[in-house]
């Protein structure tokens, strides 16, 4: 009776799993390829960084236009690595952000751009 109860749970266990990761199998802390409510939240979490580097000392007057790719990853905190279209004035252009939010420390959001057209920084923010 016992091995049935085990057997059961294991096998509700990975139903469950499988149906939060859409039947992907990830290992625990791997970065994941954001779709539908998670690509918004990227997308919100994007905006939201854009906002506070417009209105910081150096200030960036970056928008965002469109995002190709997101993905999520739990690490010391949260990392979205987001490849999106990135209003600078008049020119868009391609970029590679990373936003790596460690919402305990003092100016704990780093956003890292890396864009096509060469130019690449590092700035803060606090959450």
């Amino acid at each position: 009776m016992n091995k049935i109860l085990l057997i059961t749970l294991v096998a509700v266990a990975f139903v469950a799993i499988e149906a939060e990761t859409g039947g992907k199998l990830q290992p625990r802390g791997a970065p994941r390829q954001l779709e539908g409510e998670g690509l918004k939240e990227a997308e919100e979490t994007l905006e939201l960084s854009l906002k506070k580097l417009a209105a910081g000392e150096d200030a960036i007057n970056y928008k965002l236009s469109k995002i190709h790719s997101a993905s999520k990853q739990t690490v010391s905190g949260t990392l979205y690595k987001i490849n999106a279209d990135i209003i600078d004035g008049e020119e868009t252009k391609n970029c590679d952000v990373s936003i790596w939010s460690r919402a305990w420390l003092e100016n704990g959001i780093e956003v890292d751009f890396n864009c096509k057209d060469g130019k690449k920084f590092k700035r803060n923010h606090s959450a």
